[in-house]
């Protein structure tokens, strides 16, 4: 929402359609003009307009949210599904492919819907705008409409000159960001841990590391920033008076009046705010890009896993057995005989090692489980238990083991 609330902010044409803005303008002026008459009558009914009109636009922002809102909505349900269908969640976790899916989901998204329709709808409104007032502005005095057209060409180039280092750097704001907030939620489900082997000192310099690094990105993204709102304001202000300047020589020497300056000028600065969308809203649109180039990256991620692209790392684990019990001949009733009937799990001679370094993990592991007894795993030694049994009931062919 912070992004969509700087986009709503920075749009030269998001608070009214052309039309309207010309429609109102028009009574605005009736209204001055029938004040001035005294035909309270008609006044009155001109206030009646203008509170009409007002409470359109509020209509219009809430249907305009309500859809940013619903959208949202059904891309979570859709992003949902893909990243727990096929245990997506597991083998992006334990493969370290992309860093926080859960950001991706949350904030991403969000930042998604209501920009990109925040955006839809200030193009819509730009191109109503320009086709509105090209005409006014072509038919005083066409060498103002050339000008313009070179000064906003010259202003987007520029503009992407100075801030073309902006999206990668939001880009990795929002990963540090994600980083950083991770870590503290880290912290709050490990607290009991923590606290129990006194964890304090390592975790606040963890967090302190984390939170540096999104510290140093973020002074970075704010030179760019400011780097290119030197120029913009610059920019923005030129044209108060590039439009004056050059139709005052016609007043001068009395092909215009006075009158048409003023229009002139007007036309000129709504068209050249539908040309410069660019240079007025540059900041939100390489955020904007971060947050698609995120969900880019994250969606090819679930479309790779759902067509089984990613494989589950343990599968391809080295499970090696010598000198392996059979398995034990059935009596003729079918029936197990009494001296196997109460084992478990039967493991002998073990060996355990990764795919490609082919470093060994367990050697010579031998193992029986007999019914009703219990296995201590200490906690140096959970993580390869977890390995080997995982392995073991892939090869079984089960979805689980209860011991």
């Amino acid at each position: 929402m912070r992004l969509l609330t700087r986009t709503k902010s920075s749009s030269p044409n998001n608070c009214s359609t052309t039309s309207l803005l010309l429609l109102v303008e028009f009574r605005c002026g009736m209204t001055c003009h029938l004040l001035l008459s005294m035909l309270s009558s008609t006044f009155n009914h001109n206030m009646h307009f203008f509170f009409f009109f007002s409470q359109i636009f509020v209509l219009r922002d809430y249907a305009r949210e309500t859809l940013a809102l619903r959208w949202r909505s059904w891309m979570t349900k859709h992003y949902m599904e893909r990243y727990l269908n096929n245990q997506t969640f597991y083998k992006i976790q334990s493969q370290s492919i992309i860093d926080n899916p859960d950001q991706r989901i949350v904030d991403d998204l969000s930042s998604f819907s209501g920009t990109a329709l925040s955006f839809s709808l200030t193009l819509f409104n730009a191109a109503v705008d320009l086709i509105s007032f090209s005409n006014i502005l072509y038919g005083i005095y066409p060498p103002l409409f050339v000008v313009l057209l070179l000064y906003s060409i010259g202003g987007t180039v520029i503009s992407v000159f100075l801030g073309k280092g902006l999206v990668s750097l939001n880009f990795l704001q929002e990963k540090k960001e994600a980083d950083f907030r991770y870590g503290l939620v880290r912290v709050r489900e490990n607290a009991e841990s923590i606290a129990f082997y006194g964890g304090e000192d390592n975790e606040m310099q963890l967090l302190l590391q984390r939170f540096r690094s999104a510290f140093d990105n973020l002074t970075q993204l704010l030179i760019s920033s400011r780097n290119l709102e030197f120029f913009t304001n610059g920019y923005r202000y030129l044209i108060q008076i590039l439009p004056a300047a050059v139709v005052a020589p016609m007043y001068f020497s009395g092909k215009i009046e006075f009158g048409v300056i003023n229009q002139s000028v007007s036309a000129f600065n709504h068209i050249l705010g539908d040309f410069s969308l660019i240079v007025y809203q540059f900041q939100a649109i390489s955020a904007f890009s971060a947050v698609i180039d995120r969900l880019g990256e994250f969606d090819d991620v679930l479309d790779s896993s759902n067509s089984k692209g990613l494989s589950d790392p343990l599968e391809t684990i080295c499970l090696t057995f010598s000198n392996a019990i059979n398995s034990p001949v059935l009596e003729s009733n079918g029936s197990m005989p009494a001296e196997e009937s109460w084992k478990l799990l039967d493991v002998e001679n073990l060996t355990l090692q990764t795919p490609t370094s082919k470093a060994t993990l367990v050697r010579g592991l031998s193992l029986v489980i007999d019914e009703k007894e219990h296995l201590l795993v200490s906690e140096s030694f959970h993580i390869l238990v977890s390995l080997t049994l995982h392995r073991i009931i892939s090869l079984l062919g089960l979805k689980s083991l209860t011991l």
